[in-house]
């Protein structure tokens, strides 16, 4: 019987990369991103001494290049990276993904193919090193969100050394509102995170909390003091509406638009230019936030007290899309569209009712198995797993956004256990700033 795609995703034995390929992946990084990308590096560690021994290196994910950052920084070190399984269905990506001999993850959800892979690497093959992160998803505020359940517990288990990676500015190269890639400076940090004595004597909430201490980054708080400048093509605030959508001062909700270089409410007028180092600069008499990332955090506030309501739901009309069962898929897509319908969140978790193939279909899943939701590429779209299944919606607006924070402040909210960093403040909403 033929095997389908993923069932040879699963068959997959990684290894490590040849030194050739290794050579030519530090090679490609370097031409493409060191120099358009001013990139600084801040090695706090010798990597000799990591030379003869399999490691573990974590980083912060800010952007789609965050892989070239890591390669870089390691200075060719022959890694292998964990990504999501999804990718490995796209055909532009199989020969890169074959030849790094790249590890699969089905996001936030547990994954024994990821173990195994991890495992193969650190355990069976010599000095091997393996880089991932924790996250699971590049950033959409700029800032980085906390580690995924079972990261602690998967650096305990291997007991390797771990470093660590900081990468600052990333987003402001690739920001998830924005697929085209910008280029101006980054800077990217290396050290040690935890010796291999540390992970045997620490508990599994100690090391969570030190890796996401350890990791987190706020692009638009480095840049407040750097004032870098990025060459950005198109509009600095092209499509900012898709995670910016509630405007500060009406409160309407899906009605900014982010055009070339402003973000504006067709509601009421209130809007910002976003000048090419990222500052938000009011129109004369709006008031907004004084950068993204604290509009869109103040949406999430926003939304944590809309989901405390024990009535909570939200409802929107949908495209429903699924992965080929045999070939990859083309053309850059993610998916085939096979049906459309409702897509419900309540506090009993995200039901789908309507089509699928021509055939009335639903499927729910239970809250407490669906903490985030993953937005791949831009936010246009976002997918999660039911049943194991790769499921990706398409809203009729752009609420993609919207719907991470409502999935996520659901989850927490019922008790779950993936909860937001201790000193994230729900309670207060970051102050608008006056229009001048």
């Amino acid at each position: 019987m033929k095997l389908t795609l993923n069932e040879k995703i699963k068959r997959r034995k990684p290894r490590k990369q040849g030194p050739l390929v290794g050579f030519v992946f530090h090679t490609l990084a370097s031409i493409l991103y060191r120099n358009p990308c001013k990139v600084e590096f801040d090695r706090q560690v010798d990597l000799k001494k990591y030379k003869n021994t399999p490691i573990i290196v974590v980083s912060n994910h800010s952007s789609r290049m965050d892989y070239a950052f890591a390669v870089m920084a390691l200075k060719g070190r022959r890694m292998n990276f964990v990504a999501a399984e999804n990718e490995f269905h796209r055909s532009h990506l199989q020969f890169v993904f074959k030849l790094g001999q790249v590890i699969p993850k089905k996001n936030f959800v547990p994954d024994v193919t990821t173990i195994k892979g991890i495992t193969r690497i650190l355990r069976k093959q010599k000095n091997g090193c393996v880089t991932l992160y924790p996250c699971g998803m590049s950033t959409a505020s700029g800032a980085q969100q906390p580690s995924m359940l079972g990261s602690a517990k998967l650096l305990k288990r291997f007991g390797v050394p771990v470093l660590g990676i900081r990468v600052h500015g990333g987003y402001l190269l690739s920001p998830k509102f924005d697929v085209k890639e910008r280029y101006g400076k980054v800077k990217v940090e290396l050290f040690e995170l935890f010796t291999t004595q540390q992970l045997a004597e620490l508990d599994e909430n100690t090391i969570q909390e030190k890796l996401d201490d350890a990791l987190f980054t706020d692009d638009f708080a480095w840049n407040e003091v750097e004032q870098h400048s990025y060459k950005i093509k198109g509009g600095c605030a092209r499509n900012l509406h898709q995670i910016l959508y509630k405007c500060p001062v009406c409160g309407e909700e899906m009605q900014m638009e982010g055009k070339g270089d402003t973000i504006t409410c067709l509601k009421c007028g209130n809007g910002a230019t976003l000048d090419n180092k990222y500052n938000l600069v009011p129109f004369k008499g709006s008031r907004v936030p004084k950068n993204i990332r604290a509009w869109f955090d103040n949406e999430r506030r926003d939304m944590r007290r809309k989901c405390m309501d024990p009535n909570f739901f939200m409802e929107e009309h949908v495209q429903i899309g699924v992965m080929k069962d045999y070939g990859f898929m083309k053309n850059y897509n993610t998916c085939d569209v096979v049906g459309d319908g409702t897509l419900r969140l309540d506090k009993t978790g995200l039901t789908y009712t309507g089509t699928r193939n021509g055939e009335p279909w639903q499927v729910h899943v239970r809250w407490e198995l669906i903490n985030t939701i993953c937005l791949p590429m831009d936010a246009s779209f976002f997918y999660t797993y039911a049943s194991g299944e790769f499921l990706q919606f398409i809203p009729d607006t752009p609420s993609c956004m919207r719907w991470s924070f409502a999935v996520e402040e659901v989850y927490r909210t019922n008790g779950g256990e993936w909860q937001n960093y201790k000193w994230f403040d729900y309670d207060n909403d970051e102050p608008l700033v006056e229009g001048k």
